[in-house]
């Protein structure tokens, strides 16, 4: 551990900044499960309807960390490589945040960062024909999933998805993709 990690500091910025989750690491299936039902039990004080968004938005952000991250560890309980990342929720006084980030290939990284920006510029009626073609579209071969994810994300927050690029410190053409999705109480 690096001498100038205090905990405390790590714990004093948890608490300001009101943090519900927060999570590192190898986000497989069964973990997924655990912490979405923690989550959904915490969130859910507050109002059921939030609570039920804020436990798709989460589920959707874990699993694009679970499925995209380039960081891998083999999970012998799911016999195949799982993604490696970060989720966290935190609340403020009048809305909840709901992050992920993990390791993406920079040749990767403008797709989705022109899928944010053509998703974030889409007012509510073209957003639904938009998540209806993509629905109906054939599945990628080379991705998993529907492809409606970061949409309905936004359609769930009624906001603008930010995704946020940090370049990899040792390797130059990887970059850590983080997406926040904030969620009005």
């Amino acid at each position: 551990m690096d001498n100038d990690f205090v905990i405390y500091d790590f714990y004093d910025q948890m608490r300001k900044h009101q943090t519900l989750l927060a999570f590192q690491g190898v986000v497989s299936q069964d973990l997924l499960s655990r912490l979405a039902s923690s989550l959904k039990r915490k969130s859910s004080q507050e109002d059921s309807k939030i609570g039920r968004r804020i436990f798709a938005i989460f589920i959707e952000l874990s699993q694009n960390v679970s499925l995209h991250s380039i960081e891998k560890s083999y999970s012998i309980k799911e016999d195949k490589p799982i993604g490696v990342g970060y989720l966290l929720v935190s609340e403020a006084d009048d809305h909840f945040l709901i992050s992920s980030s993990n390791l993406i290939e920079n040749s990767a990284l403008d797709h989705v960062m022109e899928r944010c920006q053509h998703i974030n510029s889409l007012d509510d009626v073209e957003l639904k024909k938009y998540y209806k073609e993509q629905r109906r579209a054939p599945q990628r071969l080379d991705k998993p999933g529907a492809n409606v994810g970061l949409i309905d994300m936004v359609r769930k927050s009624n906001n603008p998805l930010v995704g946020e690029a940090y370049p990899h410190p040792d390797y130059p053409s990887q970059s850590f993709l983080t997406i926040t999705v904030r969620l009005d109480k």
